[in-house]
């Protein structure tokens, strides 16, 4: 019976590896494996190879199973952190300077231990893992954030706050926590929205409640603009004020040709008459509709 193989030369490990002449014998200087001499020739131990080649990344064989088995079971890398974590590289290189989390190097990459990771992500609950993020799916699809209940009533965020953390009513909400952030589950904000009558939602609005609301928004944040009536055309913000619309409605408005638009260069006017058109156009389609009704 042959025995088992237990060493190779150097120019094998040479080829199995793809490496130049020079590189793999730096890899024997730096003593990365084992070596004996048998006849004369140095011959690179097989076991130790094969305990190096599992525990660096560095390197890949020509012909064989990928690097670093060992070195993936007990430690990750940053972007295997940011994977897991479902972030950037940026974020996970932050948190190992923000929290002075434990790394090592192996062939001058950073790597962190398995262990030292679980105990960074007990100690907190902001980041998650993929695991919990699956988890975590059944829980976010029961609850909403402030925001998406801010988007859901068409109000600011401050508002929402003031309802659910100082309001008369914040006692008829329940919250979960997802990654160190406060939800509202849905179940109680349906039963506080049935049990009140201020505040509506998206679906039970028409759509010139929620252009008025849009407007008024707009305007807590950039003031209304002042327009001189007197003046014989005007631009599409300018109409849009004394229409009482938005712009984007002014602009649907002159590509459906409901709104005479006259265009210079890059820029439409819409004419005083135009305007005064309009309006009278709305306003017999209510008296019409007033009618009808």
């Amino acid at each position: 019976m042959d025995k088992k193989k237990t060493t190779m030369s150097v120019p094998e490990m040479r080829r199995m590896l793809g490496l130049r002449k020079t590189d793999s014998y730096w890899l024997v200087h730096k003593q990365c494996f084992e070596t004996v001499m048998v006849k004369g020739k140095m011959r690179i131990v097989i076991d130790s190879f094969e305990r190096w080649y599992a525990n660096q990344v560095k390197y890949k064989k020509v012909d064989g199973p990928p690097p670093g088995e060992e070195l993936r079971s007990y430690s990750y890398s940053p972007q295997e952190l940011a994977e897991e974590l479902g972030v950037s590289d940026s974020i996970v290189y932050d948190l190992i300077k923000r929290y002075d989390i434990e790394t090592f190097e192996v062939d001058y990459w950073m790597r962190i231990h398995k262990d030292v990771f679980a105990a960074w992500y007990k100690a907190q609950s902001r980041y998650r893992t993929r695991a919990d993020r699956d988890r975590d799916a059944e829980l976010e699809a029961a609850s909403m954030t402030m925001p998406e209940m801010a988007r859901l009533l068409l109000i600011s965020r401050k508002e929402v706050y003031n309802i659910l953390l100082t309001g008369r009513d914040k006692d008829q909400f329940d919250f979960v926590y997802i990654a160190d952030r406060r939800r509202v589950t849905k179940e109680s904000f349906e039963r506080w929205y049935a049990g009140q009558s201020k505040y509506r939602k998206l679906c039970d609005r028409s759509p010139q409640e929620i252009a008025a609301i849009e407007r008024k928004q707009q305007e807590a944040v950039t003031p209304r603009l002042k327009v001189d009536e007197t003046k014989a055309a005007f631009n599409l913000q300018e109409a849009a004020v004394l229409l009482d619309l938005t712009y984007n409605e002014i602009r649907r408005l002159i590509q459906t040709g409901e709104l005479e638009a006259r265009k210079y260069g890059t820029k439409y006017m819409i004419s005083k008459d135009d305007i005064k058109w309009f309006l009278l156009q709305q306003k017999l389609e209510r008296e019409n509709e007033g009618r009808s009704h």
